[in-house]
């Protein structure tokens, strides 16, 4: 199995495992209740499969976790970009000629 690469993703895996294992919600009740396969959920906390977003967003919700705080974990997104070549986009009224 190929796991993520992507370092955002491995912290919000991590994020979600953490919280998960702390209030000492299982796995596959955690799928249950967020009603997608368990598979998907132990992909996830195993940093193996990035999931869709609405995907991330039903096991967040079913976790308590509000989505908006997978956003706002610690994560440096400064070196995030620099390491990716993520640059800021300029609307096209505000580029030098």
């Amino acid at each position: 199995m190929k796991y993520i690469e992507d370092k955002y993703f491995i912290a919000i895996a991590d994020y979600i495992k953490s919280f998960i294992d702390q209030k000492g919600i299982d796995a596959a009740d955690l799928a249950a209740a967020a009603n997608v396969d368990r598979k998907q959920v132990y992909r996830l906390i195993n940093k193996e499969n990035i999931p869709k977003l609405s995907t991330l967003i039903r096991i967040s919700l079913a976790a308590g976790i509000e989505p908006s705080k997978l956003f706002a974990i610690k994560f440096d997104f400064d070196m995030y970009m620099r390491d990716n070549n993520i640059f800021i986009a300029i609307p096209k009224n505000k580029r030098k000629s």
